[in-house]
């Protein structure tokens, strides 16, 4: 089993990539396992009714899900309930709680690579010190303009620069000494063949064109933007930072972000740049 991590800041790409990957025969998604927490009520044992990507109206009435349930009950006495994710104090793997949901979707699903698209860096760091999971982290970049733009009505032009550096240097940190894959948000979009193809060859997997048609295939990812909902697989570049942002912000951003432009792989540092 290997876990395939995407590590990103928000309105990367994540979603995207995530279906993309999904939709491989050998891959199955979950979305951003992180987010299984909100979605329960602790005190019935129940799941709070949030959509599944296959359009059930909850994750029980989902029928993979509800088999995922069933395995982990059948088999360690547990429901999905019981696991708490977000609780990263080391346990064995008897019972953790990340390792018993990856292996129960993995069972369940009969594929050995499950996407995990939680972004998080903390996350991150703590699946790497599971080393029954073997995981695969993908470091996703969005250019600094494009992912800023998004945010900044939010968080204001110098918070949202803040927050860019800080999640891409702390992935960077983590990523210092594992074999890890790079995508680049337009690269991915533009080029999604040649892309995908560079991504998964680390992983002995070879591009498998349904791949392009990835709105249209099985998916149960819970959490995550529309994109998880699009029946028909088009991939349209946003570049609506290019009229949102004003000159004074995009010098901003040119200075801000010089870290992140000046530690991209060699390959990639062009193509991050203004």
């Amino acid at each position: 089993m290997r876990v395939i991590y995407i590590a990103s800041a928000a309105h990367s790409g994540s979603t995207i990539l995530d279906m993309m990957l999904n939709a491989h025969p050998k891959i199955i998604s979950v979305g951003e396992v992180l987010k299984l927490n909100n979605v329960k009520y602790w005190k019935s044992g129940d799941v709070k009714v949030t959509r599944c990507s296959c359009g059930a109206s909850g994750l029980l009435q989902c029928a993979f899900w509800s088999r995922v349930n069933a395995w982990i009950k059948k088999t360690y006495g547990k429901s999905l309930a019981d696991l708490n994710v977000d609780d990263y104090r080391q346990g064995d793997m008897a019972d953790e709680p990340n390792t018993l949901l990856f292996r129960a979707i993995s069972a369940v699903s009969g594929k050995k690579f499950i996407v995990d698209s939680s972004k998080s860096p903390h996350r991150l760091d703590y699946l790497l010190r599971r080393e029954e999971l073997n995981v695969y982290p993908v470091h996703l970049v969005r250019r600094p303009e494009g992912q800023i733009a998004s945010v900044v009505d939010r968080f204001g032009i110098l918070q949202s620069i803040f927050r860019y550096e800080v999640v891409n240097a702390q992935t960077r940190q983590r990523l210092k000494s594992v074999p890890h894959g790079f995508v680049r948000y337009e690269d991915l979009v533009l080029e999604p063949k040649r892309t995908l193809q560079e991504l998964l060859e680390p992983l002995g997997l070879e591009f498998d064109p349904i791949q392009l048609t990835w709105a249209e295939q099985p998916k149960h990812s819970f959490a995550g933007n529309h994109a998880r909902w699009q029946t028909k697989s088009e991939l349209v570049l946003d570049e609506n930072w290019k009229h949102r942002l004003s000159p004074s912000q995009r010098l901003l951003i040119d200075v801000g972000t010089i870290l992140s432009r000046s530690s991209a792989p060699r390959s990639q540092a062009r193509k991050l740049g203004p």
